[in-house]
């Protein structure tokens, strides 16, 4: 991420992922703010881009993650037409499972959550161990931590 587009939404940290987002109506409740569980959707579009960006795929024969767990916060309300911008990076990372953690920005964090993905034989529904291509880049391009 450049420093024009920190600077933009006001964003501390380091990102693996992001993306620039304006809010739709159809993401807001009855006042024009972000409904609660809209933001679950946000994020799932950026989860699955970076699922995709470590060289795995979606499809009912391949590995793939399962959200098992998210905590979020709502700093500040987000509203309707607002350009934000959403981030990822992943956290830890186990034997079959990592973190993710999310923030949207705007003018500084207004959401911040953190999902427990396990990642899952879709054929079958047993976990399964990340695979060996995505625990590299997770660790060595996106800076996530062993545990």
């Amino acid at each position: 991420m450049d420093e024009a587009t920190r600077q933009e939404f006001g964003v501390e940290g380091a990102w693996a992922q992001w993306r620039r987002h304006t809010i739709r109506w159809a993401e807001c409740d009855l006042f024009g703010h972000v409904n609660h569980a809209a933001y679950l959707t946000l994020f799932e579009d950026l989860r699955i881009a970076h699922w995709l960006s470590l060289g795995q795929r979606l499809a009912r024969d391949a590995p793939g993650p399962v959200v098992a767990q998210i905590e979020a916060r709502y700093r500040a309300p987000v509203g309707f037409a607002e350009n934000v911008l959403l981030t990822l990076r992943p956290g830890t990372l186990g034997r079959t499972s990592f973190t993710h953690d999310y923030a949207l920005w705007c003018g500084g964090l207004r959401f911040e959550a953190r999902a427990v993905l396990v990642c899952l034989d879709n054929a079958t529904g047993a976990r399964v161990a990340v695979p060996d291509g995505a625990r590299r880049l997770l660790l060595e391009r996106d800076g996530a931590v062993a545990r």
